[in-house]
């Protein structure tokens, strides 16, 4: 296809506007096609931006933890203009499992990464536990929260969803603003702590 450079070196990807250090990215889309009284229609085209980095450059010492929020967008398009709109429908369900501040991070005890806004009253435990490395493994417990929206001061995108969730593309793909939709935290023993997002996107004619 013209106008594809199918091999290209990662360490040329330019990361510049992008406030930490990324491990990955994968970026996908695809037209919905309708067939209307034997006519085939385009109609908008919709993307993902998955994107996975460092949140901190601090190591964590505790407890293998996480934290994540999952964002609603109800979609309405106007086929007039070919326009594809995404409304905000709430700040979404999130949640905490296990410690994320306090003196789990080396050198930065009182730091922060993330917070829900609203916190339920209700807490449980979670569990994940496998014998296929015989009797003598580890298995993994810990206390979940559940809340609703979430603020997280982290690299590489920091957000607070009782604001806005829209993003500039920061990449320079040529596909506009770039709505959140899920985002997940996980923190292990002994490494830095990675943060996932994952963005929806619209591309116009």
């Amino acid at each position: 296809m013209a106008g594809t450079d199918c091999c290209q070196l990662v360490g040329d990807l330019d990361m510049s506007a992008i406030d930490g250090c990324v491990i990955s990215i994968n970026v996908s889309s695809s037209t919905e096609i309708t067939d209307v009284c034997d006519t085939i229609q385009a109609g908008p085209t919709i993307g993902n931006v998955s994107i996975t980095g460092y949140s901190s450059n601090v190591i964590y010492i505790g407890c293998p933890s996480q934290a994540g929020v999952s964002i609603s967008w109800a979609r309405r398009y106007d086929c007039d203009t070919n326009t594809l709109y995404f409304m905000h429908t709430g700040q979404g369900q999130s949640f905490i499992a296990g410690e994320v501040s306090g003196n789990t991070f080396v050198g930065d005890p009182n730091h922060n990464y993330v917070s829900l806004n609203e916190r339920s009253d209700r807490q449980y435990y979670v569990m994940s536990a496998s014998s296929t490395s015989g009797p003598t493994a580890l298995y993994q417990r810990s206390l979940r929260l559940d809340g609703y929206g979430m603020n997280y001061t982290g690299d590489l995108f920091k957000f607070d969803t009782a604001q806005s969730l829209i993003f500039d593309n920061a990449l320079n793909l040529g596909v506009g603003s770039w709505y959140l939709q899920s985002f997940n935290l996980s923190f292990n023993p002994g490494a830095l702590p990675t943060a996932s997002y994952s963005f929806l996107f619209a591309i116009a004619d």
